[in-house]
């Protein structure tokens, strides 16, 4: 008989139990995708809420439930743990699931709540030989590693600039697009911001208008939106043999080439079929775990591990910073202190 893993979740809020609450195909939460996973079986769910304790139970026959982190951790030999609670509440929690053996934790972004106890996360896991993995979700998806290579391979030149339009946040929405970012063109030298004149629902989590310089001299603008209005996340990437429009929501591409058969002054460009396999996936959770249990059975490097967490707090921190001080903040960060309020 296959060995099942024992998981856990910490937080039974959207993004550990709620968003699946609609019928629908996709896996949006990590108790779904342990639910449909062949080696995971959820044998506990953890949260301060008796409701939603007694609704995921059932939903997902679990039968130990717990309003308190240390009772599920004194009476479960966990092998996975789930960490969807707020950002401040990271490093606790890692620490007691570290003390408890248990051997990999699918932690929700942001990693934590400041770049100090992002990096202790860390290195706690690291020490004590912990697969940590964070769940910026289009890591996980094969479609942005093609889009990387397409590029690298000068699929559409090279790279006059990038536009984002993004809303909810720059810590919210802006960690998840800072770390793709990342993976497609690299690190960053510097960044730039202003508050934007389009709030953010959040009035913890600020909407910036940043500008990132990123170490390959490719320059990218991020452009807030007020989601409140109607909600469009989109990167627009003009290359000197091309164009990308990406859907970051869809996953969806839209692909333009330049068009040489006309008489007009200058060039324009027409839409063609993309080279790159579209995506079969929009934040599916289960990608991520699967990478998890891949990483901790072969003891390798996840996509999306603490480093990876660390520099995406990293920039949206750096962009508040910038905004607040009005001036170029210079990436790595040499001030660790700083706290995020976002969840």
């Amino acid at each position: 008989m296959l060995r099942k893993y024992k998981c856990a979740i910490i937080g039974c809020g959207r993004i550990g139990c709620g968003f699946d609450d609609k019928p629908s195909k996709k896996i949006r939460t990590h108790a779904k995708a342990y639910f449909r996973n062949h080696a995971t079986k959820i044998v506990a769910l953890c949260d301060i809420d008796e409701r939603k304790l007694k609704k995921y139970g059932k939903k997902y026959h679990v039968k130990n439930l717990y309003k308190d982190a240390d009772d599920m951790f004194s009476k479960e030999n966990l092998d996975i743990l789930s960490i969807c609670t707020l950002a401040r509440s990271h490093l606790n929690l890692v620490k007691k699931a570290v003390n408890n053996g248990v051997q990999a934790i699918f932690l929700e972004k942001p990693i934590s709540n400041s770049l100090k106890s992002a990096k202790e996360i860390t290195e706690i896991c690291k020490k004590n030989s912990v697969t940590l993995v964070v769940d910026h979700q289009r890591r996980f998806d094969p479609f942005y590693h093609s889009l990387k290579h397409f590029i690298k391979r000068n699929g559409i030149g090279r790279i006059h600039h990038v536009n984002i339009h993004y809303g909810g946040g720059i810590t919210n929405t802006g960690t998840h697009i800072f770390d793709i970012l990342r993976l497609i063109f690299g690190e960053v030298k510097y960044v730039s911001a202003n508050p934007s004149l389009n709030k953010s629902v959040n009035k913890f989590d600020p909407n910036l208008e940043v500008y990132l310089k990123f170490k390959t001299g490719i320059q990218c603008f991020l452009h807030a939106l007020d989601l409140s209005n109607y909600g469009i996340c989109e990167m627009d990437i003009f290359g000197t043999k091309g164009r990308i429009i990406l859907n970051l929501i869809t996953n969806k591409i839209n692909y333009y080439v330049i068009n040489y058969d006309n008489y007009q002054d200058y060039r324009n460009l027409k839409k063609v079929t993309s080279p790159i396999e579209e995506s079969k996936y929009a934040f599916d959770i289960s990608l991520g775990l699967s990478n998890l249990i891949e990483s901790m059975e072969k003891t390798k490097k996840p996509l999306c591990d603490g480093e990876d967490g660390y520099k995406s707090l990293e920039l949206a921190m750096g962009s508040i910073v910038s905004a607040k001080e009005r001036s170029i903040i210079e990436i790595p960060l040499r001030n660790k202190d700083n706290i995020i309020l976002s969840r």
